[in-house]
């Protein structure tokens, strides 16, 4: 049992015995109910009657007669496990299944006690529609009062809808359920049980459907489920299920072939989406504030380069709804560009933007675009990442990893910008690639040439993959699944840091507002968004398997293929002496970094500036080894010492 499963454990007998306490009571309810309704209709019955009232007390030997059946009828359909607050339609139609059945028991049963004698039949006419309202009113009070809305009790089931099975905790049950059941057109499944991992309510059942108990029940609910025919859905009803609960999700979904979805806010397809990499991170998704990106955006002109990748667009997307006085789009990538342009002329008023075609390398294009469009604010995100392609073009990844950076910076001081955030990434650190290496030169002239850059503000944001992103494991992955695979993983204990595209871009404006518009850093400082844990490669696509309903091995086989040049058994966030500390905004850190010469990175970027120009691909690797091992402490340089990125 997992720490978290054994802390709730005591908690979950607990309401489990409470459940079973509400059960009784209301059986019992149900009962007297259906006894107080027999016994009014006989007296209201003989009202109508000269002698005026019931004789021989035939009003209580039926009530009591009817008492015990109402019991043995209620207990058949299950009525004591519905929760009241939750009534349904189709527990109103049961009810009414109920009172029928037990009138129907009920006269056989009293004719062999007393043949009937003295007994009203036409008092049935009465006592049906009494035991109805006194069974059904206090159901539909409560839940219309819990709920605030009465068509949520009405609205049947779609009987074209698949089968589903729902999991989460019994707050998030309620509102999917509640929000399905108002929803024009029923509701978008058919959900057949529902799974409350603690089992806290097994046996009873909420809406009409059954509560089937925890989580080593899903799966048989789920094989249950598929007897209707077609695909069944195990559907996630918390807004931020456990990472823990995915899996074991998962797990069955590959045994049944289920497919496997979340439960989000919103009408229509929206409703709900399948579960996705991203919510496979070993840590909830950090949201971070608004205000500051809005703080650093809001009126001003902002720059954003690679526009058109997986990083670049979100950025481009957040800060169009920002309020920027204009918004450039910068990218080398037509289609891209064309794609991020058509997305922002679709939105509901679009500030006012520009799509440019331009190459970073292209000093003097660049150049042109700055003195025409004078931005504020400039987003370096262009960047060449693959590590296999990188490794073999060592030049071009230089040309445009770290003079593209430099040019960005020249063409934003010329034009008197506020600042520019350049992206790293963590195969800067201790890279064994050329794309790490090139990355780890762009944050050493960063935070060298910081002092001399001044008016402009400059700073590095540094982070591990992205889910998702262009040309990463992700899509790589779900396309060989749709293929059938095999699924190919370099090694079976590889593992990388990931983040959502979501939590890159705000701690991209976050680390912007923090060095730029707040002005509290240090200029050139050097951020980090804290990510938790690696995540296994091996274990990620295995899940990933799982989730389209897939059992690894078996229906997808997984296919080690070797590390590939330049990549890394394991990804680090920092380098041993690079000291972290909190910032402003929680989850989000700020690096030391020695305090390189700008003389002497100078020197050695223009011997990597005339490898490039030589196409020298030997040169150029030598070239960054030795920056890179410039800003090691104790590389032979006395000045080198740690500065903190406080200012």
């Amino acid at each position: 049992m997992s720490e978290r499963k054994a802390r709730n454990a005591p908690s979950g007998k607990k309401r489990g015995l409470r459940s079973q306490a509400g059960a009784l009571g209301v059986l019992g309810f149900d009962a007297l109910a259906g006894a107080l309704a027999m016994y009014a209709s006989i007296v209201i019955r003989y009202a109508f009657e000269p002698i005026g009232e019931p004789p021989d007390n035939v009003e209580w030997l039926a009530a009591g007669v009817f008492f015990l059946v109402c019991v043995g009828v209620a207990r058949l359909y299950r009525m004591h496990e519905t929760l009241w607050r939750h009534v349904s339609f189709s527990d109103a139609a049961r009810i009414a299944q109920v009172v029928v059945l037990a009138h129907l028991i009920f006269l056989p049963i009293l004719f062999l006690t007393t043949r009937l004698d003295d007994f009203p039949r036409s008092s049935l006419i009465i006592s049906i529609p009494v035991m109805c309202l006194l069974m059904l009113a206090p159901r539909v009070a409560l839940a219309a009062w819990r709920s605030g809305d009465l068509r949520a009790l009405v609205r049947p089931e779609n009987p074209e809808a698949p089968p589903a099975v729902m999991v989460g905790s019994e707050a998030a049950l309620v509102e999917v359920l509640q929000s399905q059941m108002r929803r024009e057109g029923g509701p978008m499944f058919r959900f057949r049980a529902l799974i409350e991992p603690e089992a806290s309510f097994h046996g009873r059942n909420l809406h009409g459907v059954p509560f089937a108990g925890g989580m080593r029940d899903l799966e048989a609910a789920v094989k249950t489920a598929a007897k209707e025919g077609g695909p069944v859905r195990i559907v996630l009803a918390d807004a931020n299920p456990d990472k823990e609960l995915i899996a074991d999700c998962a797990r069955v979904a590959g045994r049944t072939g289920a497919r496997l979805s979340r439960a989000r806010r919103g009408d229509g397809a929206s409703a709900f989406t399948q579960i996705e990499a991203a919510d496979l991170l070993a840590r909830p998704p950090r949201t971070l504030s608004k205000r500051s990106a809005r703080e650093l955006v809001a009126g001003k002109r902002v720059l954003v380069t690679g526009a058109g990748g997986t990083i670049g667009s979100e950025i481009a997307r957040q800060i169009a709804r920002l309020s920027p006085e204009r918004l450039v789009l910068l990218d080398t990538a037509e289609t891209q560009l064309y794609e991020i342009d058509f997305e922002i002329a679709s939105m509901d008023g679009p500030p006012s933007w520009r799509p440019l075609l331009c190459n970073v390398r292209d000093r003097d294009g660049l150049k042109a675009v700055f003195e025409q469009e004078r931005p504020e604010v400039v987003i370096h995100a262009a960047a060449l990442k693959h590590v296999p392609l990188s490794e073999v073009n060592a030049v071009e990844a230089a040309m445009t990893n770290v003079f593209g950076v430099i040019n960005v910076i020249e063409a934003a001081k010329a034009v008197k910008a506020e600042c520019v955030i350049k992206i790293s990434t963590d195969k800067a650190v201790e890279p064994s690639s050329v794309m790490g290496a090139t990355k780890r030169v762009a944050e050493l002239y960063i935070t060298a040439a910081a002092q001399e850059l001044e008016p402009l503000r400059v700073c590095a944001v540094r982070f591990g993959n992205v889910f998702a992103s262009n040309g990463s494991v992700i899509p790589l992955f779900e396309r060989q699944i749709e293929a059938g695979g095999p699924v190919t993983v370099t090694h079976p204990d590889v593992t990388r840091y990931f983040m959502t595209v979501e939590e890159a871009v705000g701690l991209v404006l976050e680390a912007g507002a923090q060095t730029c518009a707040n002005g509290v850093d240090r200029n050139g400082a050097l951020y980090l968004l804290d990510m938790g844990k690696p995540v296994p490669i091996a274990r990620l696509a295995r899940q990933l398997i799982r989730l389209r309903g897939k059992e690894p091995g078996v229906d997808v086989k997984l296919e080690y293929v070797g590390l590939r040049p330049g990549e890394k058994m394991h990804e680090d966030l920092t380098y041993g002496f690079e000291a972290s500390e909190p910032t402003q905004t929680e989850g989000v850190q700020r690096l030391g970094w020695p305090e390189l010469p700008l003389e002497r990175l100078d020197a050695a970027i223009d011997a990597l500036a005339r490898a490039c120009e030589a196409r020298d691909e030997s040169a150029a690797r030598d070239a960054l080894a030795l920056i890179v091992s410039l800003g090691r402490p104790g590389s032979g340089m006395p000045e080198l010492k740690l500065v903190s990125g406080e200012g």
